[in-house]
């Protein structure tokens, strides 16, 4: 009955006084332990804020919900997330609220899950929509940690990425993914995100992407190319090639060409050239079983700054690699 006198007042642009009705209705619901419904009427009233576009009260009331969600320990359930992705798909019109909203979720489902990371279905569906929007420092974060289709949509993303700047090597923005999905130790992630990437990367640019032909190479990651004009593409591809001959002994002879690409290429990473430097210590450590010794989390390692080697020619989209 709430809900058809909320309609009623929002009809009549009583935003405000429909929105604090709302809420004060859900505080009296969750005095009385009454926490399912205050839920029901919390999300329901949101998605009929929605439509008015009224971006500020449907992020408090969301929230409202999530803190529930953390304070009654609701547990991650398709039907507790439908909820979120719900409001999410529509919120994500406002950019001022969004980040705020989706990030309570997650760590509500971190703090559920107790894996660190949170969903990873929510990870991917929160990516999507923020690839959607041009997002995509933000998007990245989530497609690292996110289900088994985040990495070839990073992979596409990143490429989406690179033709909107005005750099001419587009190795900076697909190492962006690869190198930090073998730093996570999710081998077949890098492959999905490489594969994805450098069959854009074939279709835009046929005359810059041969491949080999002869038999000599064959490999998880797929056809082998020779990308003309995009170095460090190349030195990506490598180092898949690399990682998957990889014995686990720092004198092997796998070991020894990672060394080698590691010096040909790091410093032509150029401002980037430190991190990357950090991301393939890791990779050494996973794959190739050389001792590293830091106090830095591979988390806190993957999200250093990355940066992009110009700045993206489009409007609102400033973002530097993390």
């Amino acid at each position: 009955r709430f809900i058809k006198n909320l309609r009623h007042s929002l009809n009549e642009g009583n935003y405000y006084e429909g929105h604090q009705e709302l809420r004060a209705i859900a505080s009296r619901l969750v005095k009385q332990k009454k926490h399912e419904r205050a839920i029901q009427l919390l999300y329901l009233g949101a998605l009929e804020l929605c439509q008015y576009h009224q971006w500020g009260s449907v992020a408090d009331l969301t929230s409202f919900m999530i803190n529930i969600y953390v304070e009654e320990k609701v547990p991650v359930t398709d039907e507790s997330k439908e909820r979120v992705y719900d409001i999410f798909e529509k919120l994500s019109q406002a950019t001022e609220y969004y980040s705020r909203v989706y990030e309570s979720a997650i760590q509500w489902s971190i703090k559920e899950l107790g894996n660190g990371v949170g969903d990873t279905q929510m990870h991917h569906f929160v990516g999507c929509i923020l690839r959607n929007k041009a997002r995509y420092q933000e998007a990245e974060t989530h497609f690292l940690v996110g289900t088994t289709e985040s990495p070839a949509a990073l992979g596409n993303m990143l490429f989406d990425w690179a033709v909107r700047t005005e750099t001419k090597d587009y190795g900076v923005f697909v190492a962006r993914g690869v190198i930090k999905y073998l730093a996570l130790g999710w081998y077949e992630a890098a492959c999905s995100c490489w594969k994805a990437f450098v069959g854009r990367l074939a279709q835009a640019q046929p005359d810059a992407v041969s491949e080999r032909t002869d038999g000599a190479l064959t490999s998880k990651i797929g056809p082998v190319y020779f990308v003309a004009g995009h170095e460090l593409v190349n030195f990506v591809q490598l180092l898949l090639l690399t990682v998957e001959r990889a014995q686990a002994s720092p004198v092997s002879q796998s070991a020894g060409i990672f060394g080698s690409l590691r010096k040909q290429y790091e410093g032509r990473f150029g401002v980037n050239a430190e991190v990357v430097h950090e991301l393939l210590d890791e990779v050494a450590q996973k794959y190739f079983g050389v001792v590293i010794h830091r106090q830095q989390s591979i988390f806190d390692i993957v999200g250093s700054l990355f940066a992009p080697p110009s700045r993206p020619a489009v409007t609102g989209n400033s973002e530097a690699m993390d």
